[in-house]
């Protein structure tokens, strides 16, 4: 028997799982790592633990089967920075999509209009997440750690250059860059020019499906593989869990809440917001990826338990708490922006708020306004898109925050539409295994690879909540605007403090 290993390389965690040739599960793994935090906004990771658990996790599936692993294939985390010296040795740590020490240069930018241009040209929203402003930040900070940076590339193609000696970097990793162009699908030279670099500092552009290079022997023999295992391109998280939950037109949003979050939509035709409130990333040719990232997903679901209930505390505690609350919290709103945000404010400087309490909300009340801010402000980041193309027919959710029946419902009722959920929740790593098979001949579009993705059950609106939620989500939204004009000088005042 043949198999094909699935990798989704994130933030905190690489999750591997290996699938027979029919694209059956056989095993899974996982191996963390820490974020780097040691500065204020910084938020790296060292590439060389990645790797570290990236082999880890491939022994330890390829051990697992006896069989062939005849393909890897890869899902990646979007928006990390890493620059690489003459010989391929690392100059910097992985600057990852929750770096925020460019914000300053973001702010500068929008002001002078230079960033609505970037967007213009390349479809990546004006924020400290996308490696244009962290080149910037780094040729202003860091002038000599600049100069001698040879390549500068993301997470993913670091991986594959240690397995192959291979630079190469798929559409999809390049389109959340900044620095690639949405139409001409090739890196923007007039962006490069900004920073005296050239297509040559930058790793070579293939499709996801493409296969990277032969496999160091080194690694062959270290790994237990195949000599002539197939190492594929792969493409980033967003691109693939969109795929990987089966939403392959306009008709389908996709859901993820993990850590942060994200709503997103498959387009044929390019399609811009006038004021840069979501990203359009090419991922081929007439073929564009639409859509919102948040922030504060489960992150919010993690502090609002330790802080309600202490470090003790099971999500089951949390979410039994919360349902005994009733819908709507009594009109108490939490606006979940406890790490700045991306979508839909777009604005690093955010900070989370109760408003409406009163002596009657208790613990309960805080914990279900926790679930339904978290909630409506992916909503929020969803009106954006359903703005310029419509309402879906339906929303296809994955992630460790949509687990239980409650918050599923609760999501079906805040949005208004059905919502479906997967049989398989690893979207990343499935996706890439698919990529893997359209490579080897076995599957030649999306609408073939849906085929494959096994829905669970559906969940539809509650009436009377669904009622509620209409009425209560404007007023969460206007107080969120109305608040926005202060966060700037509550951040300034908190930076002042430290």
């Amino acid at each position: 028997m043949n198999y094909i290993i699935g990798l989704d390389v994130g933030t905190t965690a690489t999750k591997g799982t290996v699938y027979d040739i029919n694209g059956k599960k056989i095993a899974e793994s996982k191996k963390g790592y820490p974020l780097i935090q040691l500065k204020e906004d910084q938020a790296e990771e060292d590439p060389r633990l990645i790797f570290a658990a990236v082999q880890t996790i491939i022994f330890k599936l390829s051990k697992m089967v006896k069989g062939k692993v005849i393909a890897i294939s890869w899902s990646s985390q979007m928006h990390s920075l890493i620059g690489l010296d003459k010989n391929g040795e690392l100059l910097t740590n992985s600057i990852t999509w929750a770096d925020n020490r460019a914000k300053d240069i973001v702010l500068r930018d929008k002001e002078s209009g230079l960033a609505l241009k970037i967007y213009q040209q390349t479809g990546v929203p004006v924020h400290p997440m996308a490696p244009v402003y962290k080149l910037a930040w780094l040729k202003e900070n860091k002038p000599e750690l600049f100069t001698q940076v040879d390549k500068w590339v993301d997470i993913k193609t670091y991986l594959l250059y240690r397995l192959t000696g291979e630079v190469k970097e798929d559409i999809t990793m390049a389109a959340g860059t900044g620095l690639f162009s949405l139409k001409k699908l090739v890196w923007d030279q007039t962006i490069l020019n900004q920073f005296g670099l050239k297509d040559r500092n930058f790793p070579e552009l293939v499709q996801p499906t493409a296969v990277i290079g032969k496999m160091k022997d080194e690694y062959v023999h270290k790994l237990d593989l195949p000599a002539d295992v197939k190492v594929i391109a792969g493409a980033s998280d967003g691109y693939l869990s969109t795929v990987g939950v089966g939403a392959v037109d306009k008709n389908e949003f996709a859901l993820n809440i993990g850590t942060s979050g994200a709503v997103r939509m498959f387009s044929k035709k390019v399609l811009l917001d006038k004021k840069a409130r979501f990203f359009c990333y090419p991922s081929s040719k007439n073929n564009y990826l639409l859509g919102g990232p948040v922030n504060n997903g489960g992150i919010i679901f993690e502090w609002a338990k330790k802080m309600l209930l202490g470090p003790q505390a099971t999500a089951k505690d949390f979410l039994d708490l919360a349902q005994t609350a009733p819908a709507g919290s009594d009109g108490l709103l939490f606006h979940p922006y406890l790490g700045g945000e991306r979508a839909p404010i777009w604005d690093s400087n955010a900070r989370g708020s109760f408003v409406g309490l009163t002596r009657k909300h208790t613990k309960a009340y805080m914990a279900r306004s926790v679930l339904e801010g978290i909630i409506f402000n992916l909503r929020a980041a969803a009106h954006l898109l359903t703005a310029s193309v419509g309402k879906p027919k339906e929303l296809r959710i994955t992630g460790g925050f949509v687990r239980s029946n409650f918050v599923r419902q609760m999501i079906a009722n805040i949005f208004a539409i059905p919502i479906v959920t997967m049989k398989n929740d690893q979207s990343g790593t499935l996706a890439a295994m698919l990529l893997a098979r359209q490579e080897l001949g076995f599957t030649e579009n999306r609408e073939k690879i849906k085929n494959l993705i096994k829905e669970d059950k559906t969940y539809f609106p509650d009436q009377e909540e669904a009622e509620l939620y209409q009425n209560l989500f404007p007023l969460y939204c206007e107080i969120g605007q109305d608040l926005e004009k202060s966060y700037a000088k509550i951040a300034a005042f908190q930076k002042r403090q430290k």
